[in-house]
């Protein structure tokens, strides 16, 4: 079971909010124009961002941010070595 870390639950409005402030201006306020230019930019930067994220926490233990998801999990890989035994 694997989660977004905080770091990347805070990089999808970061990025977002920044690309769009950006090309906002560039655009000259064109709606249609500057939808497109903001998601041609901010999907690879979502993406090179979300991969740089996971090589940095692949450094660090994983925590849960909810207990009761540590406890489900941990229970779920209990009953899972039970039926494999």
């Amino acid at each position: 079971m694997s989660t977004p870390s905080n770091a990347a639950r805070l990089w999808l409005p970061l990025c977002s909010l920044s690309v769009s402030y950006w090309s906002w201006g560039i655009t000259d306020g064109n709606l249609v124009v500057w939808l497109c230019l903001a998601t041609f930019l901010v999907t690879p930067l979502l993406s090179v961002g979300w991969y740089l994220i996971g090589i940095v926490s692949n450094r660090y233990e994983p925590k849960y941010l909810i207990e009761k998801a540590e406890h489900a999990y941990l229970k779920r890989l209990a009953w899972k070595e039970q039926q494999t035994h």
